[in-house]
């Protein structure tokens, strides 16, 4: 059932999912790089991804219901900063989600993983103007689904591996499995069960199951800690999590360049404009949620940021 125009069929789906393809995968099942043309030449050629989520006994729990608040919710919206899903097949004991593909792979990879990427940049290290500009991106995708899209959305799983990265590094938020409707925006709901990723979740969802757009902004508030110091969202040491860690660092110590990612020290003119993200991602991660700003305020800090000069 295709959800947007494309220009392959199934059987090229199904030929291509083999175990040579595959890229990565989780919980939910594997994920394939799959090319759409009988060109031989890797030049020109176009790929998509490919979700698989399989087996009966699967299909009956929860993967089910991602499959389905991922159908819904991405079938029926359409922003450039949000990954589109292009088609899905499905049969009795086995469903598959075609989204376009994402070159540079996820914002953890490029933070958190390997120095060298094939047909990338070659140290494996982001800049700050780009890190800013992903961030940007990123924001404009959550503020259209917060205030936006009626009911709004909340994402409930904002973490660097779900935004990934197309060949000119434009961000897009990925994987809607668990993904929630508000009936009324700005109302908190109770979710069944607390589901997310540890280091990402906002302190009232993890002890209420009450979410709203608030959690989403908790966790954005954790990339942007991310992309300033270049630590993972466990990493806090005594402090426990990444949010606390900075917390405590903006309270005690008035000299960021400790806390700033060593990459990007390299470039003090840019100091100025992490500053400001570092203080604005601690806002974002306050422990009350009437604290931290909408994602429309977000975004327009950021934007504002994007523009002061340079420090000299």
């Amino acid at each position: 059932m295709p959800l947007q125009q494309v220009n392959f069929t199934e059987a090229k789906i199904l030929r291509e999912l083999t175990e040579e393809n595959v890229i990565g995968g989780g919980g939910a099942g594997k994920v394939y790089k799959v090319s759409i043309h009988n060109n031989e030449q890797e030049e020109g050629k176009e790929y998509v991804a490919v979700k698989m989520i399989s087996s009966a006994e699967r299909l009956g729990s929860q993967h089910e219901k991602e499959f389905e608040s991922e159908l819904k919710i991405l079938g029926s919206i359409r922003h450039r900063n949000i990954v589109k899903l292009l088609c899905y097949i499905s049969s009795a004991d086995t469903k598959l989600l075609v989204y376009e593909y994402m070159a540079n792979g996820s914002l953890h990879w490029w933070l958190h993983g390997r120095t060298e990427v094939s047909g990338a940049i070659k140290s494996g290290v982001i800049d700050w103007p780009m890190r800013l500009h992903i961030a940007i991106d990123v924001a404009k995708g959550l503020s259209y689904m917060h205030h936006e899209c009626k009911p709004a959305i909340i994402h409930r799983d904002v973490k660097a591996s779900n935004i990934l990265l197309d060949s000119e590094f434009q961000a897009r938020i990925a994987d809607f499995g668990l993904a929630k409707s508000l009936i009324q925006a700005g109302e908190a709901e109770t979710a069944s069960g607390v589901a997310g990723t540890f280091g990402y979740f906002a302190p009232e969802y993890a002890r209420t199951r009450k979410v709203n757009e608030k959690v989403d902004v908790y966790s954005f508030g954790v990339v942007l800690l991310e992309l300033t110091t270049g630590r993972r969202p466990t990493e806090g040491g005594e402090h426990g999590n990444l949010a606390d860690w900075a917390w405590y660092h903006l309270q005690e110590n008035n000299d960021f360049n400790g806390a700033i990612d060593e990459d990007l020290r390299l470039n003090p003119e840019h100091l100025r404009q992490i500053v400001i993200v570092f203080k604005l991602a601690v806002m974002c991660t306050s422990p009350l949620p009437s604290s931290r700003p909408s994602m429309k305020e977000v975004l327009q800090l950021l934007q504002d940021c994007e523009q002061l000069p340079m420090d000299f």
